[in-house]
């Protein structure tokens, strides 16, 4: 089916296998570990010079506090990882770059997903910035999430777009995510 539904596959990859479903399903979500909170936490510094007045009034966040989004992950994108597991992907102007099983919690704490858009996870991102992600703040709707796109340099939920109602109504779209996002100012 995959292969019909895209028309350009730049770089599928092989499937993920049965035992690498199980593990990422049971650690996807999973509360950070020290490690992880350490590491995030050595990334944050003051974006203020000393000399500027908002150099006193800020305040790292806690990743410590931080909670993924405990729901299932949609039953079609579960397929996808069955077909590919990751891999670059285009139909008409839309590009995805869709993360592997082991690069889909890494890429959520990396870009501080749950301490911008709690309740919401990336899975791809579309070669210009913006990130394809499943907004879980509902309960499923026919083993599907709503699908938003938000740019990385803005992830938050004002300022994201609904770019379709499932995975593979997103899959089938042809209209590249800047030209989604550029909608919502017309």
């Amino acid at each position: 089916m995959w292969s019909s539904i895209f028309e350009t596959e730049y770089m599928k990859r092989p499937e993920a296998a049965l035992e690498e479903l199980r593990q990422f399903l049971t650690n996807w979500n999973e509360k950070l570990s020290e490690a992880e909170i350490a590491e995030i936490v050595s990334r944050q510094s003051n974006p203020f010079p000393v000399s500027h007045e908002l150099h006193s009034q800020y305040q790292p966040f806690d990743p410590a506090l931080w909670i993924m989004p405990q729901k299932q992950l949609p039953g079609s994108y579960l397929e996808f990882l069955k077909y590919s597991n990751g891999g670059e992907f285009q139909t008409g102007e839309r590009y995805f770059q869709f993360f592997s099983t082991d690069q889909f919690r890494e890429y959520n704490l990396a870009y501080e997903l749950p301490e911008y858009m709690k309740f919401a996870s990336s899975f791809a991102m579309d070669g210009c910035g913006n990130h394809y992600l499943f907004d879980m703040r509902e309960d499923m709707t026919d083993n599907e999430y709503p699908i938003l796109v938000a740019h990385s340099g803005y992830l938050d939920y004002e300022g994201s777009v609904h770019v379709a109602n499932s995975f593979l109504d997103l899959c089938r779209g042809r209209t590249s995510m800047d030209d989604e996002m550029n909608k919502r100012w017309e």
